[in-house]
């Protein structure tokens, strides 16, 4: 997971507003979790909006805030640092979920808008790391974000407003293969309805519909179901 470097200014902006329907989702596949004595880890933790989302549904948790990209990290950084719950409960680990240093041991695993910078070959470690580790009463929750190869006409993804500045996204994809899109974002602000800055950057995307991710966890001992825009995994009876 790399090559935030555009992106990570713009994120909180674009995805506060966007993502709000799948953070209620994941706020409420959390409800009833017991955590005591288990960390919840956070995979591919970006700017931490995720991070805050989890830390609000599970007072008492501890959270591994786990982001590889130097880009978006400063950000975490900062949102931690700024709120005394989150400065005691969240751990920042700056490498990939696969080459963290877990423990034996965990009470949950969300990965929100992040499965898309996984490979079949990586998903497969994830989801036997996940099986070894959840605790027998844990849960993973992950984000579908790309279920299936398409080419995506140029989309405005989100606006914000910032001061005087206004802020907007546009997204397209490309069909790369029957796995892979390539998605083009381009950021622009105005001041005054006139343009000051354009900001371009892309991504190769892996794509992973429901479906195959529950077939996947089922192999490595995982059993779940789909619900709304989330695939939610426990270890199988």
């Amino acid at each position: 997971m790399s090559g935030y470097a555009v992106t990570a200014q713009f994120y909180d902006a674009m995805a506060s507003e966007q993502h709000g329907p799948v953070d209620a989702q994941i706020s409420e596949a959390l409800k009833g979790l017991e955590t005591s004595g288990y960390p919840v880890v956070d995979i591919g933790a970006g700017t931490g909006l995720t991070t805050q989302v989890i830390a609000k549904a599970l007072p008492e948790a501890e959270i591994l805030a786990v982001e590889p990209d130097p880009a978006m990290r400063p950000a975490i950084m900062t949102r931690v640092w700024s709120d005394p719950d989150l400065r005691w409960r969240v751990s920042i680990l700056p490498m990939c979920i696969l080459d963290a240093p877990l423990p034996p041991v965990l009470s949950a695993a969300i990965a929100s808008a992040t499965l898309v910078h996984f490979s079949p070959q990586e998903r497969e470690r994830l989801w036997a790391l996940l099986s070894a580790r959840l605790s027998p009463a844990g849960r993973a929750v992950i984000e579908i974000q790309c279920p299936i190869a398409q080419d995506v006409p140029e989309t405005c993804m989100a606006t914000a407003q910032v001061g005087q500045v206004v802020y907007k996204g546009w997204a397209s994809a490309q069909r790369i293969d029957e796995s892979r899109q390539r998605w083009r974002i381009r950021y622009v602000a105005e001041l005054d309805g006139v343009e000051i800055d354009r900001q371009c950057t892309d991504y190769v995307c892996w794509t992973a519909s429901a479906e195959q991710i529950l077939a996947e966890a089922d192999a490595c001992g995982l059993a779940g179901q789909a619900t709304d825009n989330l695939v939610i995994l426990r270890k199988a009876a």
